[in-house]
């Protein structure tokens, strides 16, 4: 017997799920996006999916290395189609819970059958990272096995596999209402003046999720944080030199054609901070600047002590997004108090990392009413 399903929103998070429950062949996908596969905030997003690093709790480490492994057999059917620029990682430890952290990530990468080394020597550091401050540092870690993706060639390449398996997606459709019988929903409406029936709706808009949960009668408990991201003009340009991802605490960098990208960790935000988080409108975000003079003093200052060398570069460009927070910085996956209304939503800085294996588990609880322990630990229901 086949299965209705609408997923809301074109991004990563909802072309990752088209894709997985288009697997299965009593499914009929419809997937509405009110703009363009991709854009939004998948669009801005940095795409890195690092081997070892805080971003998400090593608890949850085989998640990352779904989503990396994902991506890089993507990459092998069809080059340039995950968009995969193979940088390395370095991950700087500026405290022994940091260290820690860093030194489980490295073990758990070499079981998979990765590299990964934790570097005392502050020369072999330098090399990686020429300009760094070794004096505020007890090592770090480095792989070269890793790198960042492009998540809007990923969710191009979710949404070509999804309409090959038989998925409908309909771009330039905004969801503008919801229909509901009692608890449960049974449909939505479209701004092209269009009704579907669906037996389950999935709301994957991430920011947005807010505000199509409204449109539920839902409370979705997320905020949004600041994703101000800044493109510096390093001083120094080193020929045959590959700028690897960088990770410490409160930021982190990558290469961005001949310059580099620098944004505030999410982890380091404070969601009771009105400069770092707040509930904002999504559609009101600039493509390009829109950034707080706080953002380039905080990751100025944090280069000045831990990079020097980028404290001189010079600012090329900056844009801010939103990342949609909860309040333990992990999503909301699955259930809502309406029924047949789902969520996929709350990934804040680690869609790409995560949507790949909440995807996977979600379509099967869809399909066959199969849980797992993922979907139980990033239920709706923990955050009421």
């Amino acid at each position: 017997m086949s299965k209705k399903i609408g997923i809301i929103g074109g991004g990563i998070s909802g072309t990752c799920l088209g894709y997985n429950l288009s697997l299965y062949e009593e499914a009929e996908v419809v997937l509405f996006e009110k703009d363009r596969i991709g854009c939004g905030t998948t669009a801005k997003s940095a795409g890195t999916v690092c081997l070892f690093d805080d971003s998400l709790n090593n608890r949850y480490w085989d998640v990352r290395l779904y989503g990396f492994e994902t991506y890089l057999k993507m990459e092998a059917e069809e080059k340039g189609s995950a968009g995969f620029d193979q940088t390395g990682t370095l991950v700087v430890a500026t405290s022994e819970e940091v260290e820690k952290t860093i030194k489980a990530g490295i073990a758990l990468a070499r079981s998979a059958g990765y590299t990964g080394e934790y570097i005392t020597d502050k020369k072999k550091i330098e090399e990686i990272l020429p300009g760094i401050n070794t004096d505020v540092i007890l090592g770090a870690g480095y792989t070269k096995d890793d790198g960042y993706f492009d998540g809007t060639m990923i969710s191009n390449t979710f949404a070509k596999k999804m309409q090959e398996n038989g998925a409908t997606i309909l771009t330039g459709i905004a969801v503008t209402e919801l229909l509901k019988e009692g608890d449960q929903v049974t449909g939505l409406k479209t701004s092209d003046g269009k009704s579907y029936d669906f037996d389950i709706i999935v709301d994957c808009t991430g920011p947005w999720s807010r505000f199509t949960g409204e449109l539920a009668g839902i409370d979705v408990p997320i905020w949004h944080t600041k994703a101000e991201a800044f493109f510096l003009a390093p001083p120094i340009k080193r020929e045959n030199y590959i700028f690897p991802i960088i990770k410490y605490p409160a930021f982190y960098g990558l290469r961005a054609g001949d310059n580099i990208f620098i944004c505030k960790s999410h982890l380091s935000m404070d969601l009771d901070d009105p400069m770092h988080a707040g509930q904002w409108d999504p559609d009101k975000l600039p493509q390009t600047g829109g950034t707080d003079e706080y953002f380039i003093e905080f990751l100025f200052d944090q280069m000045d002590e831990y990079i020097p060398e980028l404290a001189d570069s010079g600012q090329v460009s900056s844009w801010l997004s939103y990342r949609a927070e909860t309040r333990d910085f992990l999503p909301i996956i699955g259930e809502t108090p309406l029924k047949n209304y789902l969520l996929a939503t709350g990934y804040g800085g680690n869609g790409v990392i995560e949507a790949p294996a909440v995807s996977r588990d979600l379509a099967k609880y869809i399909m066959r009413g199969e849980s797992t322990l993922l979907l139980e630990e990033w239920a709706f229901m923990r955050l009421v």
